[in-house]
């Protein structure tokens, strides 16, 4: 909002309290991302798992499958 005084001009910004991070909001950002990097690392272990070409048995070993 500008706000206008004879020959000074000014520019004021406000700032909405509800619009500001709580702690419940910002604990709900940080689980959403946990739980995207979860995903992520299970879709990337998923791929390794699809192109790896070493036998069954093998992999079993490895406790990848």
């Amino acid at each position: 909002m500008d706000v206008r005084i004879e020959q000074v001009t000014s520019t004021v910004e406000s700032v909405d309290p509800s619009a500001l991070l709580t702690p419940a909001v910002l604990a709900r950002i940080v689980d959403a991302v946990i739980a995207r990097l979860e995903a992520d690392q299970r879709a990337a272990r998923s791929r390794a798992s699809e192109v790896d070409t070493r036998p069954v048995i093998e992999q079993q070993r490895d406790g990848r499958r």
